[in-house]
């Protein structure tokens, strides 16, 4: 979340800025509570900085909770520090303007789970849809290729190509120097040959 508020960093009350951010905080709290998920909220804080009449800013970083524990000094030393960094000098004596202050509310990462597929079936023979002719880059010519049924795969089949495997979203063209496996979650692994 992004709020604009000009103000010389020698004029600015640190006050009114943690105002804007608890603002921010609480707004994104809000948003991040409709997922149902928001028992760890992380707030990371930075404010976008120039030199005054400058036409870009720099994002300097605020770790503090609060902006009212922040020093004036640290906050130009911060500055200074990013923006030679980026720029190869700062000029010590130009003021500095605050322009944007900003939030970024997020949640704790986590792990993709993936259920594993579960299947009775041993038999390919209920995935096979058919057969019908395909090009062969190997060949340079149309060859019968076995159709099979994506959803009907499962997991530990195994089998040759030349296969063509439908589904709705996608199909997948084997060739007939490839083997095709499915594995416990229902990926398909395609080994080439040589």
């Amino acid at each position: 979340m992004v709020r604009s508020h000009k103000v010389p960093l020698k004029e600015a009350d640190f006050s009114e800025i943690e105002k804007i951010y608890a603002e921010m905080e609480a707004e994104g709290a809000r948003t991040l509570q409709k997922s149902g998920e928001a028992e760890d909220i992380r707030f990371d804080r930075s404010v976008d900085a120039r030199f005054v009449g400058q036409g870009s800013e720099t994002t300097i970083p605020i770790p503090e909770r609060r902006f009212t524990d922040v020093k004036r000094e640290e906050v130009r030393k911060r500055f200074d520090e990013i923006y030679k960094r980026l720029y190869g000098r700062t000029y010590p004596d130009s003021p500095v303007e605050f322009i944007n202050f900003k939030i970024r509310a997020s949640l704790p990462e986590r792990l993709l789970q993936l259920p594993r597929m579960k299947s009775d079936r041993t038999s390919l023979r209920e995935a096979v849809k058919g057969q019908r002719p395909a090009f062969s880059g190997l060949v340079r010519d149309f060859i019968p290729y076995t159709v099979y049924d994506r959803y009907k795969l499962f997991p530990g089949a195994k089998f040759q190509g030349p296969a063509i495997i439908e589904e709705r979203e996608s199909t997948v063209i084997v060739g007939e120097d490839a083997a095709v496996s499915v594995d416990e979650y229902g990926f398909l692994w395609i080994e080439l040959g040589n």
